[in-house]
């Protein structure tokens, strides 16, 4: 990048939470988040108007960033016609914010008219996060304002096959970084689209602050688009003037030195109880990834579903093993085909891959193969998916896996998910209580926030229980308090790749602020004792595979 352009981290929440769901930032907080990654602004929104009242949450934003010039206020709006925003309702805005979900109207009816009038305008740019709304009100709200810019944050990994074709005739239609999710997706929407129609934004600290930052830093992008997406996009949509500080001389792509082994992470509060961070370490760390998938889902478009360019992801990360299952064992019905597609896998890369086999416990036909199939070197043990198979984790009918896996002495990853009657983290402990020596993995770490509350509370319970970190909403916050509650020793890393991008789950874990030690185990000391993985090879990766 050259000197003197814009940093700018478009999606940011100020104010306090009503819950420990998410960290809550003051002002000074943003201040040390922009210190820490080396950025020149941020557009913040207030909690207050996200999650109580908009019009009183957007005049509090106003008084809070007064003094704070790097702070752009961003307001949360809705339907107008109630007069509750004033006469003049984006006065002092840099842009607009639309919760519709969360605050009872929808983009698309009637109640959006005066909204659309004053946004029209107005012509600020608006953001709108995709698990707010659909891809068809998206598609409404641009051709209701074909003048206005408007961004979509956090579309995910599912929503490829309904975001191109909005995207494609809608050329004021951007998507920021907080969670474009898909393998390579940073990629593919700059190549199809430009880098002037993706821009940085974060999420934090309801998202992880340091993931997007790291895929950005990792990308496969041109020094020009990298300069584009972290600042240049947002200067141009918010209208901002030169950055007033240079970046660093002579560096020629964006650098993230904050995301380095043992670096302490900002925003740091009174409930996180995690451990102090060592001083930076440059090595670079041993990486496993103990959650992986190849092939296809049919709910959604993945855009490299091969062991091939998974590898190509792999090595802008620096990971050096990953544990596939394939997705046809999950979601097919062939589940032995889906197996053998995974071995012939790792059988072609036997250095960098290594297979869970997948036991569908409506198949107690496969055992003796599967019996069979775990004492090849390349096998580290089994993974089961109980809300697909349709089988709750603590069913009867899973007894002669569990048997299986604790006869050969290997662990078991099992999806988790908390709410649900089929692998909530709750139901572990019926698990673990009847096979106490069987290591069981809760992927995902049940996925949500409760489901991390109801991971830790389980496993304080079973110490044969382990927590592995892939997960839309998994944050360094969470993962230090995963790591606080259970012991670094007992937290394992996973991304869900090639569903998810690797480099957000990377990313989170070296933005967490954990110690050198305790990263070290997360990112991939936990997976080599506890699969049975050789000791790391002496030397980095060299970037092939």
């Amino acid at each position: 990048m050259t000197g003197g352009s814009m940093r700018v981290d478009a999606n940011v929440v100020v104010g306090p939470w009503p819950s420990d769901a998410s960290a809550s930032w003051t002002v000074d907080d943003v201040e040390r988040h922009l210190d820490r990654f080396g950025l020149s602004a941020a557009l913040v929104r207030s909690a207050l108007a996200v999650t109580y009242d908009a019009a009183l949450g957007n005049a509090a934003l106003l008084a809070d960033v007064e003094g704070h010039p790097r702070l752009l206020p961003s307001f949360v709006l809705g339907p107008l016609d109630c007069g509750e925003h004033g006469a003049d309702p984006v006065a002092g805005a840099k842009a607009i914010w639309l919760l519709p979900a969360r605050h009872g109207w929808s983009l698309t009816g009637p109640e959006a008219g005066s909204l659309q009038d004053v946004l029209r305008r107005a012509g600020l740019p608006v953001f709108i996060d995709l698990e707010e709304t659909d891809w068809s009100a998206i598609d409404a709200l641009c051709a209701a304002l074909p003048s206005v810019d408007v961004v979509v944050a956090g579309i995910g990994y599912r929503t490829l096959r309904q975001a191109f074709p909005v995207m494609d005739r809608r050329p004021r239609l951007h998507v920021d970084l907080s969670y474009l999710a898909a393998l390579d997706g940073l990629e593919l929407f700059v190549s199809r689209y430009g880098a002037s129609r993706v821009l940085l934004g974060t999420g934090a600290p309801v998202r992880d602050d340091a993931a997007p930052l790291f895929l950005l830093s990792h990308s496969g992008l041109s020094t020009a688009d990298q300069a584009m997406v972290v600042g240049g996009t947002a200067a141009r949509l918010l209208g901002l003037a030169a950055d007033p500080v240079p970046d660093p001389v002579g560096e020629s792509t964006l650098s993230v030195p904050a995301l380095r082994v043992g670096t302490l992470p900002t925003g740091r509060g009174p409930n996180t109880a995690e451990p102090q961070a060592d001083a930076v370490v440059d090595e670079q760390p041993d990486i496993v990834d103990a959650h992986v998938h190849l092939g296809r889902w049919p709910s959604s478009w993945l855009p490299h579903p091969d062991a091939d360019t998974l590898l190509t992801a792999y090595d802008r990360t620096g990971t050096r093993h990953a544990v596939i299952s394939h997705l046809s064992s999950i979601w097919g019905g062939d589940t032995p085909a889906g197996n053998a597609a995974a071995l012939a896998a790792a059988e072609a890369h036997p250095d960098r891959l290594s297979v869970w086999l997948v036991a569908n416990p409506n198949r107690p036909q496969d055992a003796a193969l599967l019996a069979e199939q775990l004492q090849s070197p390349l096998v580290r043990g089994f993974k089961v998916h109980p809300d697909t198979h349709d089988c709750p984790i603590d069913d009867a009918r899973l007894d002669w896996v569990w048997r299986l896996a604790v006869e050969a002495s290997v662990p078991v990853l099992a999806h988790g998910f908390a709410g649900t009657v089929h692998s909530d983290p709750l139901l572990f402990g019926a698990v673990a209580a009847r096979y106490p020596s069987l290591p069981l993995i809760v992927g995902h770490s049940g996925a949500t926030v409760d489901g991390f509350r109801r991971t830790i509370a389980v496993a304080q319970e079973h110490p044969s229980i382990l927590a592995e970190t892939c997960g839309s909403w998994m944050t360094g916050r969470w993962l230090r308090r995963l790591v606080s509650e259970l012991g670094a020793d007992r937290v394992l890393h996973g991304t869900d790749a090639c569903l998810i991008d690797p480099r957000y789950g990377v990313g989170r874990v070296l933005g967490a602020g954990l110690s050198a030690a305790a990263q070290a185990l997360v990112l991939g000391g936990n997976a080599r004792r506890v699969l049975g993985l050789s000791a790391r090879s002496p030397s980095p990766l060299a970037g092939g595979h």
